[in-house]
C-alpha cells in the first residue's frame, strides 16, 4: 500500500528509455521493439559442450592409445584392471575439470583463466592419486598414470587453444555473441560500447543502453526502474548486463541489480574505475570485511627482470648463430642494390632515457636521415600515407621491411643488454619532445625488438594509440605477456600488416 501510494504521490515513476547512442554508432547499440516470449539459452553453452566433448575425446583417445601401445610392447601388464584404471582416470579428470570451473562460459575464449583451471584440475588429480598410493594397499602404476597426465594435459591445452582460435573466428563473423545491455551515463555507456565493438573476440554484442535511475535513497523508484529493466532483459533475450562507471551507481544499486538478475541467470559485468590497469597488477585483498582491490607496482625490477634477461639471452644468442647465413645473404643483396654500408647504426632512446646505438640492416639510401623532416614530418593524420610512399626506401630495403628482416641485427642489441626481445619500440631522440610526463614512463623498461605496437599494425597505428600501447605494456608487464607477444609477432611478420 505504501509503495502504491508513493507511486501515485509526489514521486512519479521514471520513464525508462533503452535506445541507441549517437555517440557510438560503431557499437551497434539498438533497441529492438519486438518482444520474445521465450528466451534463448546463452550461445556459449554450446561452446562449453564442445569443450567437454573435445576434452573427453582427447583424453579418451590419447590414454587409450598409450595403454594399448604399452601393453603390446610389454611395458604394462595385460591385466583386466589396466583399462579400468585408464577409464576411471579419464572420468575423474573430466569431473575435476568440471568442478574447477573449466567449462564455465565466462572463462571460455578469453584470458588465461580457462587454461589455469584445466591445469589446477590436473594437479589436483595428481595429488589425489599420490595420496591414494600411500593410503590404499593397491595403487595404480606410476608408469601408467604420470605419462598419461603429462601427455593428456598438453593435448587438452592444445585442443582448448584450437577451440579458442575457432571461437575467435566465429565471433568475428558475429556468432556466439552474448547480447548485452549497458547501464551507465550516455558518454560512459558509449565508450564501453565502443570497447566491446572494437574487440568482437570478447563476445559482447550491445543491443541496448539505459541510464541508471537518478533516485538515490528512493528504494521505490529504484525498484520500479529494476522492474522495467528486468522486463526488457527477459523480452529481448539479454545474456549480460554491463554497468559502466557512473555517479548514480552505488553499492546498494549494484546489490539490488545483482539480486534481480539471479533469476534469469544473466551475467552482471561491472566496469572498474581502474580500467587502464591490467589484470596482473590487480588482485582482491580482503580487509576489514571488504573485498579491496590491491594495486601492485609494475614488476620492472627484481627476479622477474632477471628472468626476462635470461629469456632474452636464451633466444637471442642461438638466434644470431642460426641466422648468420641469412645475415650474409642479406648483406650481399644490400651491397648489390645500392651504395653504402650494410648496417645502419643510429642513436635511440633506451631505458631511463639513456641513448644507445641501435643496429639495423640498411633499408634506405645514404643520407636518408637528413631528408626525414621533409618526407615524414611530425605525427599527424597523414603520416601513415607518408610512411607507405617513402621515396628513401631502396628496392631491397622494401623487401626487408615487408618481412621485418631489417630488424634482425637488433638481436645483437639484445645480447649487449641495451634492448630486450619485447618492449616499447625504441624512439629517435627527436621524438622525445613529443612526449608528456606520463608518456615518458615508456622508458622505465628497455626498448624491445617487438612489442604491442608491432603486433597491432605498426606504422598504421596512430601516435596516440602507440603511446597508449606502450604505457599499457609498462603497466601490465609480465613474462606471460612477453611470450604472448612473441607468438603473435610471427603472425604479424607473415601478414606484413603495417610493415613499410
Amino acid at each position: 500500500m505504501a509503495r502504491a501510494a508513493e507511486r501515485a504521490g509526489e514521486h512519479r515513476r521514471p520513464a525508462l528509455r533503452i535506445a541507441g547512442s549517437r555517440a557510438a554508432p560503431a557499437a551497434r547499440i539498438v533497441a529492438k521493439p519486438e518482444a520474445r516470449v521465450r528466451a534463448d539459452p546463452d550461445p556459449l553453452f554450446s561452446v562449453a559442450i564442445r569443450a567437454f566433448l573435445l576434452d573427453a575425446g582427447i583424453l579418451g583417445t590419447s590414454i587409450g592409445v598409450y595403454v594399448w601401445a604399452m601393453v603390446n610392447t610389454g611395458w604394462l601388464y595385460d591385466r583386466l584392471e589396466t583399462p579400468l584404471i585408464a577409464a576411471s582416470l579419464v572420468v575423474w579428470w573430466l569431473v575435476l575439470i568440471l568442478m574447477r570451473g573449466g567449462y564455465e562460459v565466462r572463462y571460455l575464449g578469453v584470458g588465461s583463466e580457462e587454461f589455469k583451471r584445466v591445469v589446477i584440475a590436473t594437479v589436483t588429480l595428481l595429488a589425489a592419486i599420490s595420496i591414494a598410493a600411500y593410503v590404499l594397499p593397491v595403487a595404480p602404476p606410476l608408469r601408467l598414470v604420470l605419462p598419461c597426465l603429462v601427455m593428456g594435459l598438453m593435448l587438452v591445452l592444445i585442443g582448448r587453444w584450437l577451440l579458442r582460435v575457432w571461437l575467435g573466428k566465429q565471433r568475428f563473423l558475429g556468432r556466439f555473441q552474448q547480447s548485452t545491455l549497458i547501464v551507465g551515463d550516455r558518454l560512459r555507456a558509449a565508450a564501453l560500447a565502443e570497447a566491446f565493438a572494437a574487440d568482437p573476440v570478447a563476445g559482447f554484442h550491445v543491443v541496448g543502453s539505459v541510464q541508471p535511475p537518478r533516485a538515490a535513497g528512493q528504494a521505490a523508484l529504484v525498484d520500479d526502474w529494476l522492474d522495467d529493466v528486468l522486463t526488457w532483459v527477459r523480452a529481448h533475450n539479454v545474456h549480460a548486463v554491463a554497468v559502466a562507471e557512473s555517479t548514480a551507481v552505488d553499492p546498494d544499486f549494484l546489490r539490488r541489480l545483482a539480486w534481480r538478475l539471479e533469476g534469469p541467470r544473466v551475467d552482471l559485468l561491472v566496469s572498474p574505475v581502474l580500467s587502464d590497469v591490467a589484470g596482473p597488477r590487480v588482485s582482491v585483498r580482503p580487509a576489514a570485511g571488504l573485498p579491496l582491490l590491491h594495486l601492485d607496482e609494475p614488476s620492472l625490477t627484481g627476479p622477474k627482470r632477471a628472468l626476462k634477461r635470461i629469456v632474452d639471452l636464451t633466444v637471442a644468442i642461438p638466434g644470431v648463430i642460426l641466422l648468420s647465413p641469412l645475415f650474409v645473404l642479406i648483406g650481399i643483396a644490400i651491397k648489390l642494390d645500392s651504395l653504402g654500408r650494410i648496417f645502419y647504426v643510429s642513436d635511440r632512446i633506451g631505458r631511463s632515457g639513456e641513448t644507445f646505438r641501435c643496429i639495423k640492416f640498411r633499408s634506405m639510401i645514404v643520407g636518408a636521415d637528413a631528408l626525414r623532416d621533409d618526407v615524414i614530418g611530425e605525427p599527424d593524420d597523414e603520416i601513415v600515407a607518408r610512411y607507405r610512399e617513402d621515396p628513401r626506401v631502396t628496392r631491397v630495403g622494401g623487401f626487408l621491411r615487408r618481412w621485418s628482416l631489417d630488424e634482425l641485427p637488433q638481436l645483437l642489441n639484445v645480447i649487449s643488454g641495451s634492448m630486450s626481445l619485447v618492449g616499447p619500440r625504441p624512439m629517435v631522440p627527436e621524438e622525445l619532445a613529443l612526449l608528456g610526463d606520463a608518456e615518458n614512463r615508456r622508458h622505465l623498461t628497455k626498448p624491445g625488438l617487438t612489442g604491442l605496437w608491432q603486433i597491432s599494425g605498426r606504422k598504421e597505428v596512430c601516435w596516440d594509440d602507440r603511446m597508449r600501447m606502450d604505457l599499457h605494456y609498462i603497466e601490465s608487464w609480465s613474462i606471460a605477456l612477453d611470450l604472448v607477444i612473441l607468438v603473435k609477432t610471427a603472425k604479424a611478420v607473415i601478414t606484413g600488416h603495417g610493415a613499410y
